[in-house]
């Protein structure tokens, strides 16, 4: 896994997490299936280059930065797997490949396809 694509599924997992509530390592943790350990490591890193504060009481909130790639990162990825699943893809295989897509994919490929996708509905 790359560095980039690591810490957009961080972003976008404290992201989805905050939508629920305060976020916490051990959240974190649990919905990326990895240690505690790697989640304190990464949230450090995350921390140096100015995409989230930690807190004191040991919560962490994204900056305005990380919280602008973390809105992007996760409006693609649902945009993704919706055109996913309405082109017949069964929804564990969209989930999978949206997570996929939404790193690979540029900005322009990722706009092509929606207006394509638009065309398809009208």
């Amino acid at each position: 896994m790359t560095q980039r694509r690591k810490l957009e599924d961080y972003m976008r997992t404290i992201y989805s997490l905050r939508q629920k509530g305060v976020v916490r390592g051990a959240d974190i943790a649990d919905a990326l299936r990895v240690s505690r350990p790697t989640v304190s490591v990464s949230l450090r890193e995350m921390e140096e280059e100015g995409y989230l504060l930690r807190r004191k009481d040991k919560t962490v909130e994204l900056t305005e930065r990380g919280m602008e790639i973390a809105r992007e990162i996760a409006g693609r990825n649902d945009r993704i797997y919706e055109l996913l699943v309405n082109l017949g893809v069964s929804r564990a295989t969209a989930r999978k490949d949206a997570c996929d897509m939404e790193h690979a994919i540029s900005r322009e490929s990722f706009l092509a396809l929606m207006a394509l996708a638009a065309a398809q509905t009208e």
